[in-house]
C-alpha cells in the first residue's frame, strides 16, 4: 500500500499491542460496529505475529533496562492537542543531548530494538505526513509516549480512541487516575518508568524530552516519579484549537473508532476534556518547584522560535543553546515553505468556545477570531 493511502485503513495507535491486552480492550469496552471487525482482526494477526520478537526482546535486554538510570530527570512538553507541542518537541530534539521516543518505539515499544521486520512494515505502511497538519512522519521522528503506553498496556487513554462511547471514562480513569484501584496505578506507574528507561537505554543515556499532551493533566502524577523533572507548557488560542482540534478528529480519531458515535458527542467530549485538563494543570503545576517550569504562547513561538528558544534554556537552566541554535536554524528552514491549516469560525462556534472555555480565554488575554 503506498503511504498516502495508509490512512484508508488506519489501524490505530495500538499496532503493536499484546493479543491478551487488546482482546481485554475489545471484549470489555462495548460493541464493536460489524464493518470494523476486519480491522480488529487484523490487529489480532498483528499481535499473534509479534509475540517470538516480544519474547526475544524481553529476555535480552530487559534485565539491563531494567538496571538503566535517568542520570537527568525528564523534560516534559504539556499542553493541549494542537496548541504547538509537536513543533516544539521537533525543534528542540534537534539538540542531540536530548533523547527522546521515536514513532518506531511508539509503535512497537516491546520489540522495536531487536528486530528489523518493524521497521520495514513502518516505513512500508507510515504515511509521509500527519493527515490532520501534513507535518512529517517517520519511523524515528520524535512521538508521543502515550502511543507507546497503549501498545504496552491496555490502560492508555489513546486507547480510548477506539472506544469514543468510554471517552470521558478513559480520561478520566487513565489521564487523571480516579476510580481505579491502587494497584492498577502502582502497574502504570512501573509501565511508564520502564518505558523511559527503555528510551533512555535505546538513546544511549541522553536526557529525555517528551512530548505528550495527556501529561497535561498528570503533573502530581509526574512529579510523584521525577520530583526534579522540567516542563514546558505551550498554550494556543482556545478558538484555534476548539477548531484544529474538531479537524484531527474527522481526519485522523474517527479512521480508529471501532463504534459509531455522533458528532455532537464528539464535540462535548472536546469541551469537557479540555476544561478538565486546563482546570487540573492550572491547580497542579503550582506544584513544580521554581525554576522547572516555563510556558509560552504558541503564537509568540511562531512569530520569533529563536527567542523563544533562548528563553526555555535560560529558564529551565539547560546548557547547549549557542552551540546547537545552528540546528534550530537549520530545522526552522526546512519547514520555512510549511503552511497550517486555516479555519471558519462562524458565529455559533465562537459561542461555543466563549461559553465552555472563557476560563482560559480570561486568563490568557485571547480574542474570538474575526
Amino acid at each position: 500500500m503506498h503511504p498516502k493511502y495508509a490512512y484508508k485503513t488506519q489501524i490505530g495507535p495500538s499496532i503493536g499491542i499484546s493479543l491478551k491486552d487488546w482482546l481485554k480492550l475489545v471484549l470489555t469496552n462495548g460493541k464493536v460496529a460489524f464493518k470494523n471487525y476486519p480491522r480488529v482482526f487484523l490487529i489480532n494477526l498483528m499481535s499473534i505475529f509479534g509475540i517470538p520478537f516480544r519474547f526475544y526482546e524481553k529476555w535480552r535486554l530487559n534485565k539491563k533496562i531494567s538496571s538503566t538510570e535517568l542520570l537527568d530527570q525528564p523534560i516534559f512538553i504539556v499542553g493541549h492537542w494542537r496548541s504547538g507541542t509537536t513543533l516544539l518537541h521537533n525543534l528542540l530534539v534537534q539538540d542531540p543531548q536530548f533523547g527522546y521516543i521515536t514513532m518506531l518505539q511508539a509503535a512497537f515499544p516491546k520489540s522495536f530494538i531487536t528486530s528489523n521486520f518493524f521497521k520495514r512494515f513502518m516505513n512500508r505502511f507510515l504515511p509521509q505526513t500527519r493527515p490532520m497538519d501534513a507535518m512529517k512522519m517517520g519511523i524515528y521522528e520524535a512521538q508521543e509516549e502515550e502511543m507507546a503506553m497503549g501498545n504496552m498496556f491496555p490502560y492508555s487513554f489513546y486507547n480510548g480512541w477506539y472506544f469514543p462511547r468510554r471517552m470521558m471514562e478513559f480520561y478520566f480513569k487513565y489521564v487523571r487516575f480516579n476510580q481505579i484501584s491502587l494497584s492498577l496505578m502502582e502497574q502504570w506507574r512501573r509501565i511508564y518508568d520502564f518505558l523511559l528507561k527503555k528510551a533512555t537505554f535505546f538513546m544511549k543515556g541522553r536526557r529525555l524530552i517528551l512530548k505528550n499532551p495527556v501529561n497535561t493533566a498528570r503533573i502530581k502524577f509526574l512529579l510523584d516519579l521525577y520530583p526534579n523533572a522540567k516542563f514546558i507548557h505551550i498554550y494556543r488560542n482556545p478558538y484555534e484549537v476548539y477548531a484544529s482540534t474538531r479537524h484531527f478528529y474527522k481526519t485522523t480519531v474517527e479512521a480508529f473508532m471501532l463504534q459509531r458515535i455522533n458528532d455532537k458527542k464528539i464535540e462535548d467530549n472536546i469541551f469537557k476534556i479540555y476544561s478538565e485538563m486546563m482546570k487540573s494543570y492550572f491547580k497542579e503545576s503550582k506544584l513544580i518547584p521554581k525554576g522547572n517550569l516555563i510556558e509560552l504562547k504558541f503564537e509568540d513561538l511562531e512569530k520569533d522560535p529563536i527567542f523563544q528558544l533562548q528563553r526555555i534554556y535560560n529558564a529551565l537552566d539547560l546548557k547547549g543553546y549557542e552551540t546547537t541554535e545552528p540546528k534550530f536554524l537549520k530545522y526552522l528552514q526546512t519547514i520555512k515553505s510549511y503552511k497550517k491549516n486555516k479555519f471558519n469560525f462562524s458565529k455559533e462556534l465562537i459561542e461555543q468556545v466563549k461559553e465552555h472555555w472563557s476560563f482560559t480565554l480570561e486568563k490568557w488575554g485571547y480574542k474570538a477570531p474575526q
